[in-house]
């Protein structure tokens, strides 16, 4: 089956391993990216074909999609600008994660090698658990959000949609972290953190808010 790869820089290789791996390693792999020259990639994974608008033009029958972006206003863009296409998205969990019961995990997401996530969590569409991030039961983690690698997430947190966990950043038991909000590495969220801002430090402390247009990203993978 052909995967179309939504970018080419290193996540997105890394993002196509954990495919290859999860499909034993059959699966032929295109790469598309607006920033990345054409050519093979050091990976030896494959190879750029073109920018992310010629994806279509390399769609054939049974084609999937592989989301392999990790910032979420970009991930967000680049759903919307490959809507038109109609074709499925590919869900990428690495052979290496742990996925215990009732794990529920939505369209177009990646969870990576050495991830943990235990029991009844709800992972939604196009979200990113990356390497070695630990999310607890009953927690739920929304559309778009990215979990940067080493998060951890515990029971019954909460990370709402697009919202960002920085490597190594941490959320206790039942907080909420807001909507396109931004935990930076190493932050540890005692309470739960509002919407559309920047959170550092033990406690977590907002630094800056954000303006509602800046949740969506800017050029192209």
């Amino acid at each position: 089956m052909r995967h179309l790869v939504v970018g080419a820089a290193g996540h997105a290789q890394e993002v196509a391993w954990s495919l290859r791996e999860m499909l034993g390693g059959k699966a032929e792999l295109l790469f598309f990216d607006d920033r990345i020259p054409l050519g093979p990639l050091a990976s030896g994974l494959g190879a750029v074909v073109g920018p992310i608008d010629a994806i279509g033009d390399h769609a054939t029958d049974g084609a999937r999609l592989v989301l392999a972006v990790g910032l979420p206003r970009l991930k967000t863009m680049l759903v919307e600008r490959l809507a038109a296409l109609r074709l499925p998205w590919a869900t990428v969990v690495h052979p290496g994660a742990t996925i215990g019961p009732n794990v529920r995990i939505g369209a177009g997401s990646y969870v990576a090698a050495g991830a943990i996530v235990t029991v009844n969590v709800h992972v939604g569409r196009f979200a990113t658990i990356n390497m070695h991030c630990q999310v607890a039961h009953d927690a739920v983690v929304a559309p778009f959000a990215t979990l940067h690698p080493g998060a951890r997430v515990a029971g019954n947190a909460v990370i709402g949609e697009g919202a960002e966990l920085g490597t190594t950043a941490a959320v206790l038991p039942g907080v909420t972290v807001g909507p396109w909000a931004v935990l930076g590495a190493g932050g540890v969220a005692v309470r739960s953190l509002a919407g559309d801002a920047t959170y550092v430090g033990l406690p977590a402390r907002a630094i800056r808010r954000r303006p509602v247009l800046a949740r969506r990203g800017q050029g192209a993978a």
